[in-house]
C-alpha cells in the first residue's frame, strides 16, 4: 500500500515547518519508505503500519493543538511493492526520459 498524507495544525499560524518537522522525524523512525513532497508526504508499507503511523503522527499534533486536519489518499495495489519509485519509472519508461521531481 502506498499513502499519500498531509496533517498539520490549525491556528499556528502561517509558518508549520515547527510541527512538520517533527512528523517527519517519525516517519523516518517508522522504517517504512516515504518521501517527502512540498504537499504531503507519500508512505509505503504493510496498511496496518501505514495506517498506525499516520494516526500516531494525528495524535502528536492534536496534543498541542484545539484542531488538527489530515488528509489521506491511498493507493492500495496488492502483491505490488517499491511503487513510490516504480510508478514514476513506468511514466519515465513511456516519456522516454526523466520527469522533474
Amino acid at each position: 500500500m502506498i499513502a499519500e498524507f498531509s496533517t498539520f495544525p490549525v491556528g499556528k499560524g502561517v509558518h508549520l515547518s515547527k510541527y512538520v518537522a517533527p512528523i517527519i522525524k517519525m516517519i523516518e523512525n517508522s522504517g517504512l519508505d516515504y518521501k517527502m513532497t512540498p504537499m504531503g508526504t507519500i508512505v509505503e508499507g504493510d496498511a496496518d503500519r501505514v495506517f498506525d503511523l499516520i494516526r500516531a503522527c494525528h495524535k502528536k499534533l492534536a496534543r498541542d493543538s484545539k484542531r488538527v486536519i489530515t488528509s489521506i489518499r491511498i493507493d492500495d495495489f496488492k502483491d505490488r511493492s517499491q511503487r513510490i519509485t516504480k510508478k514514476i519509472e513506468s511514466v519515465e519508461k513511456r516519456l522516454g526520459h526523466k520527469v522533474k521531481q
